[in-house]
């Protein structure tokens, strides 16, 4: 009985220093971890929720679009669309624009039903909104890179006759096609960066192993000028038939001036008709106003001293 008495006050002492000892381990573990760990402040906390929740609506429209991508029946034109712009259009890049198109809509959606909650229309209009402005906030996207292929393709449009010429010269010398376009590339990096960059990048092809036609023909696909796709082809057809390339050059670069001037000229004339709308609404008003102010004033004075 002795003994067990014994063992028991034994268990309990052993017990009750282990409590004590493990609780302050835990608390210098615990302070430890505290002086160890960095400790955010409330602006620090904010910004890591605000950026947790900012991943969150990311991937959230990542998943919507790579759904829209699947069931979408015109991917192959929205990709050219964006390499008419000189943007990327592999996988990732295109699910990454159509997310840019979702948060737009729901940003104008947003934006819609504000105006409609806060505005005093009809019902009718106030649905209209509602529905209107996200579909707006959808194509604005693309009409922006519609816009800046226009842009794009009217620069190499008209800095691609200049370069023709370049590369006629280059030829002549001796230069071969491949050799001559790099250095046409290389010389025309500050007046024309669109056209230097797409010969810089054949030069690099052509480098790589692809075969000229085929650096050629992915040269046009990523280009919407006629007059760029049609180069082109001359020296595809060139290069294919064995026929002079600087000649056909020559001839080529007189054309393009040709259609320039015209294209010009055209302008010019389109001028004095899109100037007819503002001369009538606009300057015409204020120049009678101008004209016959002092009149109306002269003839209401000269009634009134009459009366």
């Amino acid at each position: 009985m002795q003994i067990i008495s014994i063992f028991i006050a034994v268990t309990a002492i052993i017990y009750i220093i282990y409590e004590l000892t493990s609780e302050e381990l835990d608390e210098n573990v615990s302070r430890r971890l505290k002086e160890y760990s960095p400790v955010l402040s409330e602006e620090e906390q904010a910004k890591q929720d605000e950026e947790i929740s900012t991943e969150f609506i990311r991937n959230a429209l990542r998943k919507i679009a790579e759904g829209m991508v699947k069931k979408s029946k015109d991917v192959i034109t929205q990709k050219q669309i964006l390499t008419e712009a000189g943007m990327a259009s592999d996988d990732d890049s295109f699910i990454r624009h159509i997310s840019k198109k979702l948060m737009s809509a729901l940003f104008f959606g947003i934006t819609g039903m504000c105006v409609a909650m806060l505005g005093s229309l009809s019902p009718l209009n106030k649905l209209m909104l509602i529905f209107l402005f996200p579909l707006v906030g959808f194509r604005l996207p693309d009409m922006k890179i519609k816009s800046l292929a226009r842009k794009r393709a009217d620069d190499v449009t008209y800095t691609l006759p200049d370069a023709i010429d370049l590369l006629s010269v280059c030829v002549e010398a001796g230069l071969g096609i491949d050799s001559a376009i790099t250095r046409v590339a290389k010389e025309q990096e500050q007046s024309s960066p669109v056209l230097s960059y797409e010969f810089q990048r054949v030069g690099k092809d052509v480098v790589a192993g692809i075969s000229r036609a085929d650096a050629l023909k992915a040269l046009a696909r990523r280009n919407s000028s006629p007059e760029l796709r049609s180069f082109i082809g001359l020296l595809i057809q060139s290069d294919r038939l064995g026929t002079s390339i600087s000649q056909s050059l020559k001839v080529y670069s007189d054309a393009l001036r040709v259609k320039r001037r015209q294209r010009a000229e055209e302008l010019a004339s389109k001028a004095s008709i899109k100037m007819t709308i503002p001369l009538v609404l606009f300057i015409l008003p204020a120049t009678f106003i101008v004209i016959m102010t002092p009149a109306v004033i002269g003839i209401m004075n000269t009634f009134m001293s009459g009366g």
